[in-house]
């Protein structure tokens, strides 16, 4: 079930970049980057779940609380979900 949950987090987050103008190009594709990688190791493409992920996320909170709440949000879900799986 929780990896069901991160599917339609990562939905989510891939449609409000898509969606949102304020963010930057760089923006995106470093969001879309984290996006992929975490389909990736959804899909099993990779062995083991990134041990530097929730960090990671973590850290992306911070950047975009401010000037991108929605973000912040997605991934504060994903941190929340991923802590639930003992990550």
């Amino acid at each position: 079930m929780p990896k069901e949950t991160i599917k339609n987090v990562i939905n989510e987050l891939n449609s409000t970049v898509d969606q949102d103008p304020s963010l930057s190009a760089e923006n995106k594709e470093s969001l879309n980057q984290i996006s992929d990688r975490l389909h990736m190791m959804l899909s099993g493409a990779t062995e083991n779940w990134e041990e530097n992920l929730v960090d990671e996320l973590e850290r992306q909170v911070i950047l975009y609380e401010e000037s991108h709440p929605v973000v912040a949000r997605i991934f504060n879900q994903l941190i929340l979900t991923l802590n639930s799986m003992g990550l």
